[in-house]
């Protein structure tokens, strides 16, 4: 992918590593040299001088041969130079063993020329001539054989008590081939090296990149409102902490999406009933005021042939501004129970007097209905609430069933009870069950049944938002035979 995370990641540890290892490179091959040459050289004095300092205080010894042997196997040459005088005496000294460094031999030496034991007397000559040529204490190169066979020796040497020169070197072509095979071996290590470090480095942008890879693809995916794709790393770094908190995010946008899309189904389905309420409630206003108008213009135009007759078209214009008055209650308690503005005046009352009187009131207004009301609870019971809402609670739930009863004479069950320290109110009436699709809506405000043609369908909304605000609940099933309403109030 171009300009992906893996692609620049690969690039970027590719320079890198490959910077790394040619600095590295770099370095070991110019100072390596100087670093090899200066250790050698300081291991050159250092072996020349302890045999200075060990032929300065016991001479020349078995003891001394065996160190020098020993240190000749380490890679260094050390020869004791004796001065004339020593040399006649015919002491023991150190000698080369073929002229060129590349063995030691003991002998007698007859002068300075002599002790190199079965070497080359020229090569010897030379050699001293050109350790002559120099200081004792410093280091300098000799070189011993001629032409192609020629070798350049790190020669060191150091004077001793009688006069003699303990002379110690190092043939330079050993440095150089080592020096030579480092840098070989150095440049395939690091050839390896920065192969493997291709590899890490591949690995490494894969698993850097993969999940960030994952989680653009599900942030897509959330943008396109598909909430099923989630985050399933297990990561504990801040990619995994990314994850889950893009898992989070996911979450809460799929659940507030819900419930704006739920808001907004019953916002529509409100805008229904509320289209369907205003064209109900303006046939419940438009039906009273065209009695009373009619009715109204019959006693101004005097048609009327007795008293009787204008009286009771008196009491009927009464009935319907009633109706009109209570369709405007209804409205005024829709307005405030939403608005959160509707006021309680509580107080202790006997339940089963709320009950008895409104049971009372429906009887003398519907003479005819069967309404049967059972107290189980004890008559003394004081219930907190208002009064004058509670009833209006009971008398809706009545007026509710007596308009579904079915016969018209039909049974009406009022009973109160109480449980688990509620006062629980139930109202029951024999009639069609309650649609199941329907029955969680009729306690929406503006909700009436398709098939309901009375009333405005505020009836049970008020019930619901009064019950409320006194902190009860209310429930409703279908029964057999009919519809049950519970009403159910907390006595503290």
């Amino acid at each position: 992918m171009k300009g992906s995370i893996f692609s620049r990641l690969m690039v970027y540890l590719g320079i890198f590593f490959l910077i790394l290892c040619g600095l590295t490179y770099y370095i070991l091959s110019t100072y390596f040299e100087v670093y090899y040459t200066q250790t050698r050289t300081d291991a050159l004095i250092t072996n020349t001088k302890e045999i200075s300092q060990i032929y300065n205080s016991e001479g020349l010894t078995p003891e001394l041969q065996s160190r020098i042997d020993t240190i000749g196997e380490e890679g260094t040459v050390i020869e004791i130079i004796q001065n004339q005088i020593t040399a006649e005496e015919g002491e023991l000294h150190q000698g080369m063993g073929d002229g060129t460094g590349n063995g030691t031999g003991q002998g007698t030496g007859q002068g300075t020329g002599q002790g190199m034991g079965q070497g080359s007397g020229l090569q010897q000559e030379s050699f001293e001539n050109q350790v002559a040529e120099h200081q004792h204490g410093e280091s300098f190169v000799t070189v011993l054989g001629k032409d192609d066979h020629a070798v350049e020796w790190l020669t060191y040497k150091e004077a001793v008590a009688d006069g003699s020169q303990v002379v110690g070197r190092i043939p330079l072509y050993s440095v150089h081939e080592v020096i030579e095979i480092v840098q070989n071996f150095l440049l395939v290590f690091l050839m390896i090296i920065f192969a493997s470090s291709l590899i890490f480095a591949y690995f490494f942008a894969r698993n850097i990149s993969k999940p960030i890879v994952n989680l653009n693809r599900i942030s897509k995916e959330m943008g396109n409102l598909n909430f099923a794709e989630k985050y399933k790393g297990r990561r504990k770094d801040e990619i995994g902490q990314l994850g889950e908190t893009l898992n989070r995010i996911s979450d809460e946008l799929e659940s507030t999406i819900n419930k704006l899309q739920a808001e907004l189904n019953k916002e529509r389905t409100l805008e229904k009933m509320r289209q369907r309420f205003t064209a109900q409630v303006s046939h419940e206003i438009q039906t009273p005021l065209a009695v009373i108008k009619s009715y109204a213009e019959a006693l101004e135009d005097k048609i009327l042939e007795s008293e009787e007759e204008e009286l009771d078209y008196f009491i009927t214009i009464q009935k319907e501004a009633d109706k009109i008055s209570g369709i405007a209650s209804d409205l005024l308690d829709l307005a405030q129970i939403e608005s959160g503005a509707y006021t309680l005046k509580k107080e202790k009352i006997l339940g089963a007097e709320v009950l008895a009187a409104v049971v009372e009131r429906f009887r003398q207004t519907y003479p005819h209905k069967n309404i049967k009301l059972e107290n189980r609870c004890d008559a003394e019971l004081l219930v907190i609430m208002d009064r004058k809402r509670m009833e209006q609670v009971f008398y809706n739930l009545l007026n509710n069933a007596i308009k579904h009863v079915v016969p018209e004479d039909g049974l009406i069950e009022l009973e109160s009870e109480l449980q688990s320290g509620d006062w629980v109110v139930t109202v029951y009436n024999v009639g069609k069950p309650i649609p199941e699709n329907e029955i969680d809506q009729i306690w929406e405000y503006f909700y009436k049944a398709q098939t309901d043609k009375k009333g405005t369908g505020l009836g049970l909304a008020i019930v619901k938002g009064i019950v409320l605000c006194h902190g009860g609940q209310v429930a409703v099933q279908n029964r057999e035979k009919g519809v049950w309403f519970e009403i159910r109030l907390p006595l503290k």
